[in-house]
């Protein structure tokens, strides 16, 4: 598919990549509007995150010079503003490991959507929503799927979820992955209220994912980091919801990326129903082996009835092994119990990117629907506004559902 380019009035950003500082242009609309970003100020350190270890986190992908999350082996979601950080095109490539100046693999990617009509105006909040189709599929990473239907009612103030990201960290580093626990603060309209006194994400965690644990142990990916509340990154984030824009991406692929519901929320569970990641955090595993190598989830029930137990099924991926750090030689205990889930920061990393976002944090109210208690079963199978981009309404090549 031919790429897009935006032709505007320029403003200057500064990327970080691996030899040099690039320059994105991009014209930027300001609104004067409670829950937008102010102009853009250096980038303020967040707060409260940890390096994740080998293999952690594995579906939360490097995209140009934002975040983006695995949903499905094809395809990537991310945020429409990210688009920005080829200058409108989308990135060429999709970038797995904890290290982005030391990657584990690069993979091209095909072709990247935005959703229709989205501008960067309050009329969009909540459609800052993007996806982007892999030229190749990722078929031994073991996939941390969508929340959906009931599975939502999570969503209440308090509710501790994981925040991922390469963006910048207390230290100022920029380009590991890292990650902070948190929690929802409330929906502001059609998106969510994520983070702050002193947690959340920051610049370059643009489009990245937010994951929350349900009652049988597994995890499920929800929200797609939007924007800040302000500049300073310690203050809450805004998030868009994946699920609602879920018929939007199969409809635009053919491709069906709810194993366990329908589009619409819908209990329908089919045979991909089962095996999510138990421990996605920990790094039980390593890259030799796609991070396959995880505790595993026996059928989903969080919403209705099981599927049948497939044969030998449920506690972990299996097969292979990763090789041993200290010897080189290959290891057959990699599938061990849960541990910490990663160390401290390192020294800073090269000088921090400052996306579209202009920063996170600003001073909106934790306000929002409190949606009551989550009706999701719990007896379940053990174990248990910085913004530019024009919309890009051209028709995408199909893919066939898969």
């Amino acid at each position: 598919m031919p790429r897009h380019s935006v032709r505007s009035p320029l403003r200057r950003f500064i990327v970080p990549t691996r030899a040099s500082a690039v320059v994105v242009t991009m014209t930027v609309s300001f609104v004067a509007q409670a829950g937008l970003t102010d102009p853009p100020r250096p980038p303020q350190p967040i707060w409260g995150g940890t390096e994740v270890p080998e293999c952690g986190w594995p579906t939360t992908v490097f995209m140009g010079s934002c975040t983006g999350t695995l949903v499905h082996p094809e395809v990537i979601v991310f945020a429409s503003h990210c688009l920005f950080s080829s200058g409108g095109t989308g990135p060429d490539f999709a970038t797995f490991g904890e290290n982005i100046y030391s990657p584990q693999r690069t993979v091209a990617i095909d072709s990247c959507t935005m959703f229709p009509g989205w501008i960067p105006e309050p009329s969009s909040f909540g459609d800052d929503i993007a996806f982007c189709l892999l030229s190749e599929p990722m078929l031994d990473i073991p996939i941390v799927p969508i929340l959906m239907g009931c599975e939502t009612e999570m969503l209440v103030p308090g509710a501790p979820v994981t925040l991922v990201g390469y963006g910048v960290t207390n230290d100022d580093g920029f380009g590991r992955k890292h990650e902070v626990t948190t929690q929802v603060n409330g929906f502001d309209g059609p998106e969510l209220e994520v983070g702050g006194n002193g947690t959340g994400a920051c610049n370059g965690d643009s489009g990245g994912p937010a994951y929350i644990q349900l009652p049988d142990g597994s995890w499920r990916v929800f929200g797609v980091t939007s924007r800040g509340t302000a500049s300073n990154c310690a203050f809450p984030s805004i998030y868009g919801l994946i699920h609602s824009h879920t018929q939007w991406i199969e409809n635009e692929t053919a491709i069906d990326i709810t194993p366990c519901h329908d589009a619409d929320g819908t209990w329908n569970p089919d045979d991909r129903c089962h095996a999510f990641p138990l421990t996605p955090a920990v790094g039980e595993s390593c890259w030799e082996q796609g991070c396959a190598l995880a505790q595993l989830s026996a059928p989903s029930a969080s919403c209705g009835d099981p599927i049948e137990e497939p044969a030998g099924g449920g506690s972990s991926s299996g097969g292979g092994t990763c090789p041993d750090e200290s010897t080189g030689a290959a290891s057959g205990d990699a599938t061990g119990l849960p541990g910490d889930t990663g160390a401290d920061s390192t020294g800073p990393a090269p000088s921090p990117a400052t996306d579209s976002t202009g920063g996170t944090a600003g001073d909106a109210g934790q306000g929002g629907d409190d949606m009551g208690a989550c009706s999701c079963r719990t007896d379940a199978p053990a174990p248990a506004a910085a913004w530019l981009l024009l919309p890009l309404l051209a028709p995408r090549r199909r893919r066939r559902a898969r």
